[in-house]
């Protein structure tokens, strides 16, 4: 019989199609829901949970992120007033907070991820997110008893920013869905085409340096048929500069775009890739990397930020702001044999090394020292 709920999990980040931040609250809470009987969850979506044990509660409709900028205001409302009441009569002893969304003032302790910083490093691309992230969220750390970050370079961002004791802050890495992400899940068809082909994966704004990918395939292409499938969807201005500088390039046949796919479909094009690239000039942990290594994808990523702390010893890591060392690297994976064949087994080994499991342990353990 499960204990009475002490730890409550504020999971409303969840939308109705959860990506990003909605598919690490879900999987930390599936879980921490598998070694833990004192939990529940707070979420707009309980459909996102299914064979949850712990009781979820329901949150309004309108605080899911869906609506955008309108649903982040209604969730900020609804955490300070009727999430803040409930905890109270529930007799909540701890709350998790899975994004930097919490109660400013909370007299029980609280235990607060932050994944990233970026609207404070890239300001221009967040004209929204970068007040909350400047004003807002100073408020929910020094409330927070502890504070989890995705990686050591978010952390130091975290200190730097928001100057949080380090003694207050513990990094504990996601890890990733192995039913999903592998070379042999069900459903198994690797996405084909004419010529091998690279990969992108995650939003198109511009710090993910996503123009000079597309100079760096134009270099690789005066040498050898390639092809660059490119996976997600950002802000129009930007897509239509991509889809400008492909036309400048002579890539029109060159590069597809896809928006947002199902997940099987974006592990068939993990393992049809030839390589995966994340030229990216910021990243607070970069999971796309580690999807690719589980899918058994050679990887190419940028040697700054969070990137080096996931991919280890087993991606070539190249200068972002250099596109003809993007060029040579993707040139070298798409030539040599050999050089996949070790990226391949070396993904794969550093891939195991992340886990769910081994995430929400950490985490449980540092709810148990905020309960004791």
């Amino acid at each position: 019989m499960a204990m009475e709920a002490r730890i409550a999990i504020n999971a409303s980040i969840v939308g109705g199609n959860p990506t990003g931040l909605g598919l690490y609250s879900i999987n930390l809470v599936r879980a921490l829901d598998r070694i833990r009987d004192d939990l529940v969850v707070y979420s707009s979506s309980p459909e996102a949970f299914p064979g949850l044990r712990a009781p979820i509660r329901r949150a309004p409709a309108a605080v899911r992120p869906d609506f955008g900028m309108r649903g982040h205001l209604a969730r900020i409302l609804w955490l300070q007033s009727m999430l803040r009441v409930d905890v109270r009569r529930a007799g909540i002893q701890v709350l998790l907070n899975t994004v930097p969304e919490g109660i400013a003032g909370l007299a029980i302790p609280q235990v607060t991820i932050v994944h990233d910083v970026l609207p404070l490093r890239f300001p221009p691309e967040y004209p929204r997110q970068q007040y909350y992230f400047r004003h807002f969220v100073p408020r929910i750390l020094r409330t927070s008893r502890m504070v989890v970050t995705d990686s050591e370079f978010t952390c130091r961002d975290v200190i730097d920013h928001y100057g949080v004791p380090s003694t207050k802050i513990r990094v504990i890495y996601p890890g990733y869905d192995p039913a999903v992400f592998s070379r042999n899940g069900d459903g198994f068809v690797p996405c084909r085409s004419e010529a091998p082909y690279f990969l992108y994966v995650g939003n198109l704004l511009p710090h993910k340096n996503l123009l000079r990918l597309l100079d760096a395939t134009a270099i690789v292409r005066r040498r050898r048929p390639c092809r660059l499938v490119i996976r997600g969807e950002g802000r129009r201005a930007y897509v239509r500069a991509l889809r400008a500088r492909v036309e400048t390039l002579g890539l029109e046949e060159a590069v597809t775009f896809f928006g947002y796919v199902n997940e099987r479909f974006l592990r068939n094009l993990y393992t049809g890739a030839t390589c995966f690239v994340l030229p990216s000039l910021g990243e607070g942990f970069g999971l796309t990397v580690l999807e690719a290594m589980a899918c058994g994808t050679p990887v190419v990523a940028a040697s700054g930020s969070s990137l080096p702390e996931v991919a280890g010893d087993a991606a070539l890591m190249i200068d972002p702001y250099d596109a003809v060392s993007l060029a040579e690297a993707m040139y070298r994976v798409l030539t040599d044999e050999d050089l996949q064949e070790g990226l391949r087994q070396r993904g794969l080994k550093r891939a195991g090394s992340f886990s769910w499991r081994s995430a929400a342990e950490a985490i449980s353990i540092l709810l148990d020292e905020e309960l004791a």
